[in-house]
């Protein structure tokens, strides 16, 4: 292995590892914190992330990865005094859109609010409005870091910036929910957000200021060659930039569409402004936490599918390409299905095992939406796994596509759903489904079609539902047995959970639904299939080829 594709794959072994642990901190923050300020106060905080992330994704989609290809190709040709312009223009450009960006929410905090429906989370725009500023110039430096293959600085903030959100954010959201309210908890939360950028900004200028003398005796010892222009960088910056911001901003985009059409169709349809908060606390709150938790395992599948793909595309290896997509689609189907059934039976006791606050009409929505909900995680798994499928495959722009009309089927349906008395918030979740549903056909269709690979109907969904359904049948009659002689809903829900994991893993087995070489993308794959060939279960597989597991 040359020395450029070890620092690659320890680049991305670094990230990737930085990622889940993000995701996990990501998942979890969500839990304590509608504990503390209640479903009234994340409907008010649902209200001002969105518009957040939409600005998020102009100044951290498109722009950092611009300048990580740029700085990246100057520097292999050893071109150093270019890379560092390049950095140097981009980080005034991300300052002006930072500034601006910052500004537009911070004097339009107001009339924002009322455009969403809820004027109170006018102190919440505010509370988080800054945080734009200082994530735009996160992504300056963290670009030029990737740039120059050093990845753990990125890595490193990224952890600080998840662990400052949790610990400030929380401890801010619940100070200020005690003398103010839900409004003011929210507002807490959002400005530990800001807080926690700050804090990763710190770390990332200590960094580079660390590395100043080696970036400045590079630049010394760089050929001279012409210096690149303001407007040359910024126009390539564009280049590449546009089109990965006008797909990363679909759902953050989708997201505020929905918070407003939820507020604007609920209203028309007789609800309260506190009752269209509540329930849209609970849907964003506590169902979508639950719902995005199996994404931490489709996210490190589809990570690993991008390099193996890419390396047999490069191989000339269609045979190669055709089984590596087509496990990816089965292990999504055995991540998200099993993981559907478990939500949609265990509803409410995890629901009551997490959340300790509301009423029980509260809690019995929350039972409702989530059930519907558990649908989405099936298609959810399928939409990640294969976005890594036809990235792998060079097709970046066709999960975009997918992922593009699956939001506009959302916006319509939510549109007809939300105004029906008798579905009313069902109606956001039932969209929900419909998104991902439309996104999963779509990248499986071209998938298969770019792939040349095999939908086998029985393989991939007739064993996985035969396993999911007897995880399923064990989970209903645990979860009635044990509240008979335990009287703890923790306990019982922790034990069916343990028993579901066991069923399914044996069912797996014994329906044949996993073989040797589906373990090849599963971190540890390998020493898992030798034990279980050790074990006489399977049989001694000649070779698992690629993956995490190797």
């Amino acid at each position: 292995m040359s020395k450029t594709t070890k620092s690659f794959v320890a680049g991305a072994a670094i990230l990737g590892f930085a990622g889940l642990i993000v995701k996990i901190i990501g998942a979890f923050y969500r839990i304590p914190l509608t504990n503390m300020i209640g479903t009234e106060g994340m409907g008010i905080y649902q209200v001002a992330y969105p518009i957040y992330s939409t600005l998020l994704v102009i100044s951290t989609s498109g722009i950092p990865t611009a300048i990580s290809k740029m700085v990246a190709e100057k520097t292999a040709v050893g071109d150093y005094r270019n890379a560092h312009r390049i950095f140097q223009v981009a980080f005034r450009v991300l300052l002006i859109i930072g500034l601006i960006t910052s500004l537009v929410m911070l004097a339009g905090n107001r009339l924002i609010a009322q455009g969403l429906g809820d004027e109170m989370a006018a102190s919440s725009i505010m509370a988080i409005a800054p945080a734009l500023f200082f994530v735009s110039l996160l992504s300056a430096y963290r670009g030029y870091f990737q740039g120059l293959q050093r990845m753990v600085p990125t890595a490193a903030s990224q952890v600080v910036e998840q662990i400052g959100k949790l610990a400030i954010g929380l401890y801010l959201a619940y100070q200020m929910y005690l003398t103010g309210g839900p409004a003011a908890g929210a507002a807490g939360a959002l400005l530990g957000v800001t807080l926690s950028e700050v804090a990763a900004l710190v770390l990332l200028i200590g960094m580079y200021n660390r590395n100043k003398g080696e970036i400045k005796q590079d630049i010394r010892q760089s050929p001279r060659r012409h210096i690149l222009s303001f407007r040359a960088v910024l126009r390539n910056l564009a280049a590449m930039a546009i089109p990965i911001t006008l797909g990363g901003i679909i759902m953050p985009v989708a997201q505020m569409i929905d918070t407003a059409m939820i507020h604007g169709r609920l209203e028309a349809i007789g609800y309260a402004l506190e009752a269209r908060r509540t329930l849209l606390g609970i849907l964003t709150g506590q169902v979508n936490t639950l719902v995005n938790m199996p994404a931490v395992l489709t996210v490190a599948l589809s990570m690993s599918l991008v390099p193996a793909i890419s390396a047999s595309v490069a191989e000339r290896a269609p045979v190669a390409v055709r089984t590596k997509a087509e496990t990816g689609l089965k292990l999504a189907i055995l991540i998200g299905l099993p993981c559907a059934v478990g939500m949609y039976l265990m509803a409410e006791p995890i629901l009551s095992m997490l959340y300790r606050t509301g009423t029980a009409d509260e809690m019995a929505i929350a039972v409702e939406l989530l059930g519907v909900m558990s649908i989405a995680v099936f298609f959810l798994s399928i939409v990640q796994t294969m976005t890594g499928v036809l990235q792998g495959l060079g097709k970046v722009g066709v999960p975009v596509f997918a992922l593009l009309i699956g939001a506009l089927t959302k916006v319509v349906v939510n549109y007809i759903l939300l105004g029906i008395p008798e579905i009313n918030i069902k109606g956001a979740a039932i969209s929900t489904i419909c998104c991902y549903s439309v996104a999963a056909l779509v990248d499986v269709v071209m998938a298969a079609r770019l792939s040349h690979m095999r939908l086998r109907f029985g393989d991939m969904l007739v064993r996985p539902l035969l396993s999911a359904g007897g995880m399923g049948v064990a989970v209903y009659f645990v979860n009635l047995w044990a509240r008979k002689l335990i009287h703890s809903n923790t306990v019982v829900t922790i034990l069916a959970i343990g028993v579901a994991a066991m069923v399914y893993v044996f069912m797996l087995l014994i329906t044949k639904a996993v073989r040797p070489a589906d373990m090849a993308y599963i971190p540890g794959g390998a020493k898992i299939t030798r034990l279980l060939c050790r074990m006489h279960i399977w049989k001694t597989p000649r070779k698992v080829k690629g993956g995490n597991g190797r």
